[in-house]
């Protein structure tokens, strides 16, 4: 059987994932469709898919350079040394563990290039990006509702990067169906939220050390290794240094824009 392949676009790099299933290749480029590229990729994943029951495991080993998984019926490796990727699978749902596959490794390269993966909602306003970070039920799927058509980057995975001073947020493809669909783009990073549900609408100055000890608490996978964690850390301290950090307190409707707004 024909291998088939895609590439999709992440902001500053592209990805491939190759497979021998017609029927999965028709699936996942429908899924990406928005963010599918012509872009030469940084890697590619090689994929090998069996029908089967078993779930995706959440916690894979991660190491200098390497992530990898070794369930009997989830086993893969990216290493960003050789620029080479796998994944084998036996599972119920095979789209949703090579997206899963796919975030990990974009989380890696993002961190190689200097970047950060963050588990936060993005918005575009006006040629500038906020995002939004809370705990699970905090409201960042809401908060991305409540923003115009269209303006959603993403509302729970963005790649952020330096750039001149600045940070610039990119959209990544990565969502499930209770989420809002992200559209490719990239914008500036104006200010970064941490949402608090609240009967009123304010923003709220946090402590640096608070603030930094949340945005690392966003940063996914990567943090389980102190090699990465050290980084991180000074990454998400150049962010707070760059870029105001509120608490946004908030009603369950778009009227915490007017405030955003209009500073």
């Amino acid at each position: 059987m024909a291998q088939r392949e895609i590439t999709i676009g992440l902001g500053l790099f592209s990805i491939d994932i190759r497979m021998q299933s017609d029927e999965l290749f028709q699936r996942l480029a429908s899924y990406y469709r928005d963010f599918l590229t012509d872009q030469e990729a940084i890697i590619s994943i090689k994929t090998t898919v069996s029908s089967g029951e078993a779930d995706i495991p959440t916690l894979p080993k991660v190491s200098p350079h390497t992530i990898e998984f070794n369930e009997p019926t989830y086993r893969g490796v990216v290493n960003w040394r050789t620029k080479e990727a796998y994944l084998s699978m036996q599972v119920k749902h095979p789209l949703i563990g090579i997206d899963y596959f796919l975030r990990v490794t974009s989380a890696l390269v993002a961190y190689y290039l200097g970047g950060l993966m963050v588990h936060a909602a993005g918005v575009e306003r006006d040629g500038k990006a906020y995002l939004f970070l809370g705990h699970s039920g905090a409201g960042k799927t809401t908060t991305a509702r409540n923003s115009p058509d269209g303006s959603v980057l993403n509302d729970d995975l963005l790649v952020l990067y330096p750039k001149e001073g600045a940070w610039i947020v990119f959209a990544t493809p990565f969502y499930n169906p209770t989420q809002v669909r992200p559209r490719p783009g990239s914008a500036p990073l104006a200010k970064t939220l941490y949402l608090v549900k609240d009967t009123s609408i304010y923003l709220e100055s946090t402590p640096q050390a608070q603030a930094l000890a949340e945005m690392i608490a966003c940063v996914p996978i990567l943090c389980a290794h102190p090699d990465y964690l050290r980084e991180i850390m000074k990454r998400c301290q150049k962010i707070l240094n760059t870029i105001p950090y509120y608490r946004l307190h908030l009603l369950p409707n778009d009227s915490y824009w007017e405030v955003l707004l209009e500073r």
